[in-house]
């Protein structure tokens, strides 16, 4: 019989369950202070090329600061952070290993609370043209 698994494991201060805004979220498990990084996530590198048809891989990406035709797929729970225009997180390339994304606090994140970051005006403008 197959065990489940405990996702708390894997990240003691984050975990992902039912969200109340869209599907899952990504919630504090304890309180993350403000500038705290809580997760490092290992990314894939695609290209325009790799999204040549619209598919809904397209919703769960991020645009590289480098390269504006290159995309991050987050690995962990990168792809699972829900919206909003005032978040408690933003995410960078992690400073100490550029083979990171790095999620951290904009404020203080109390436990319980679900982790928002923001998708930025490109998200929503991407969409708009599929209309």
């Amino acid at each position: 019989m197959a065990q489940k698994i405990d996702m708390k494991i894997t990240n003691p201060k984050i975990c992902v369950k039912d969200s109340p805004l869209h599907g899952q979220g990504v919630f504090a498990l304890s309180d993350i202070a403000k500038g705290e990084i809580f997760e490092r996530c290992p990314y894939i590198v695609i290209d325009d090329d790799d999204l040549s048809e619209a598919t809904r891989l397209q919703d769960y990406i991020y645009t590289s600061p480098d390269c504006e035709t290159d995309y991050l797929c987050a690995m962990g729970f990168g792809m699972l952070y829900n919206h909003s225009y005032a978040p408690n997180a933003e995410w960078s390339i992690d400073e100490e290993d550029i083979r990171f994304v790095a999620f951290s606090a904009k404020r203080d994140i109390h436990a319980g609370e679900e982790i928002l970051h923001d998708y930025g005006q490109d998200y929503w403008t991407t969409r708009e043209d599929e209309d």
